[in-house]
């Protein structure tokens, strides 16, 4: 019992030394997906995003097709809209804050440690947040969508263990549970 113990203590021990991987690996994996997705979105446009998000979008829907299903099928059509393209443009420049954003958090996280522990818990939140739109349906159906599946299963297995395993191991040495 003692060496099961000693062993379980050396382990949390060695996670509280190197807890700060846990967000440098999972952030750094973040900023290099953010840092494709830019380029790839801005040059192929919002039909590519949307077949890319929706692969069951159609590219014109027939008018004598029943209104309810119209409302379940993503369009392609409607990015020729100008409502759409206003929005579009909105969103493009959203991304690009974002991905400066993403750039700039990724210099703070490994050139100015003390602001590892706010980024971490931020994240962690917005991957909550990100898990509780795909549960509720309204980012993805992920029920037939096995593009979403996967984009859930990321954030169930990696984002959430990484990001709320580095959460939970600074609280305990915040707070001084961990001496």
């Amino acid at each position: 019992m003692t060496m099961t113990m000693t062993l379980l203590n050396d382990m949390l021990e060695y996670l509280f030394i190197h807890k700060d991987w846990l967000l440098l690996i999972c952030f750094t994996v973040d900023a290099i997906n953010t840092m494709v997705s830019f380029p790839l979105i801005i040059w192929n446009g919002p039909k590519w995003l949307l077949k890319s998000v929706d692969p069951t979008s159609k590219e014109k829907i027939e008018d004598g097709a029943a209104t309810s299903n119209n409302n379940s099928i993503t369009d392609l059509s409607d990015t020729d809209r100008k409502s759409f393209q206003i929005l579009w443009e909105i969103f493009t420049i959203a991304y690009e804050g974002y991905a400066g954003f993403t750039l700039s958090t990724l210099i703070c996280l490994y050139r100015i440690p003390e602001t590892r522990p706010i980024f971490g818990y931020s994240l962690f939140v917005l991957y909550l947040y990100k898990a509780k739109s795909f549960l509720t349906g309204t980012l993805l159906d992920i029920k037939n969508s096995p593009q979403g599946q996967g984009k859930l299963y990321l954030i169930l297995f990696f984002y959430w263990p990484l990001y709320g395993g580095y959460c939970f191991l600074h609280l305990l040495e915040f707070t001084g549970i961990r001496s």
